[in-house]
Formats: structure tokens, sequence, C-alpha cells
């Protein structure tokens, strides 16, 4: 009988072990910048930038939250990465160059409240410092995202 319980435990194991890497930047001049907001964050289109500093970082990884059992019915780009069921999606953006990146997704049915989605980026710069974590923004907000 095959013991189904290690590969849950490996990836939490391995989880563990990439967060307890995660640190914030030490100092003010290895920073890199990312800016990203919302232009378009209610209705059935939702729009966001991100600006990609120079250099720009290694890898950028993209999740949205949308309310449960909403569909996607275009994104540009595409995803890698949709759970109906969390409401969670993932974009995997590599090789990204200085400038600004525009996302959107059409979905099914309108987002009529403020705080119904929300997006965070995790991103690596080219220093020797491991991922880090920041918020996309509302558009009214003039809070830069800033990690290593």
């Amino acid at each position: 009988m095959k013991n189904t319980r290690s590969f849950p435990l490996s990836l939490l194991v391995i989880f563990l072990f990439l967060f307890s890497c995660w640190q914030p930047c030490q100092a003010k001049g290895e920073q890199t910048e990312i800016e990203s907001r919302y232009s378009q964050a209610r209705g059935k289109q939702i729009k966001w930038q991100i600006t990609i500093p120079n250099p720009a970082p290694a890898a950028v990884i993209v999740i949205q939250t949308i309310p449960r059992g909403t569909t996607i019915l275009t994104s540009q780009p595409g995803y890698n990465n949709f759970n109906p069921v969390t409401g969670t999606i993932k974009w995997l953006l590599s090789n990204v160059q200085p400038g600004t990146i525009n996302m959107s997704m059409e979905l099914d049915r309108p987002i009529l409240r403020k705080g119904e989605i929300h997006g965070k980026i995790i991103f690596q710069d080219n220093s020797s410092h491991p991922m880090t974590e920041a918020f996309i923004t509302r558009k009214n907000r003039k809070k830069s995202i800033e990690g290593c």
C-alpha cells in the first residue's frame, strides 16, 4: 500500500524551508521597487499595471484572488493556474523587461464592492536576496510596492 501522507508532508517541508529563507531588505541601496496599481477594480473587466524597475527582477509571480465560483472568460496575459474553488489565479512572468506590464481579465460576473478582489506579487531581484512579497494597490493610492 502506498504512503499518501509523504507527498503533502514533503511539500510542507519545502514550503517551510523557502519561507525561512525569505528576508526583508537589509540595505536601501539593494532595494528593487515595483509599483503596481489597479486601473479598474470593479465590473466584469479588471485591469492593473505592474511597473518593472531597471534592473528587472529575475522572476515575477502575480497572484490574484477573485470571488469563489467566478469564471474567467479571458486573461491577458494568459494565466498559468486557476483554482475556481478558492478563486486564486497565478501568473508566472519570466524574462521581464523594465517598463510597464498591462494585465487584465474579464469575468463572468461583475465585481461590485471594494475588497472582493485583491492581488499580490512575489518577485526576486538580481541580488542575493530570496523572494519578496508585495501587494497590488488601488489606483488612488500613491504607495509603491517595495521589496528585495
